[in-house]
């Protein structure tokens, strides 16, 4: 049996044998399929590690990646809470400094970010 022969008919035949052997065999049941999985994993990860060492993207492209979507995430949770600040605070008998204040919080935070993101730019 090859590790390519691991398919849901085989884990199914585990299962069935241990019902026929009883009890006493599962630990040894269940080891030859956990090993049989992991001899499967292991091949599956070796050939993705060498597709991907081929082509692999360097951890500047990881991070400027990583920078992107924070800067996507910070501005759109910006325009959410502004907008239900905005809305929540919108009757004409509340204070306005409180929307003003929100709305200078939101604009410092994404200015923080994205200096932030430039400074990592021009850094590397």
């Amino acid at each position: 049996m090859t590790v390519d022969d691991l398919t849901p008919q085989e884990i199914a035949a585990a299962l069935a044998a241990r019902r026929e052997l009883g009890a006493e065999y599962e630990r040894e049941i269940a080891a030859s399929l956990a090993d049989r999985m992991q001899r499967r994993i292991d091949a599956e990860v070796s050939a993705r590690s060498g597709e991907d060492q081929k082509s692999a993207p360097s951890p500047r492209h990881d991070l400027e990646i990583a920078d992107s979507v924070t800067a996507r995430w910070t501005a759109l949770g910006s325009l959410a809470a502004g907008t239900i600040v905005t809305i929540t605070t919108s009757g004409s008998d509340t204070d306005h400094g409180a929307t003003s204040a929100t709305w200078f919080g939101i604009i410092v935070i994404n200015l923080a970010v994205n200096l932030g993101r430039r400074r990592r730019r021009n850094r590397g």
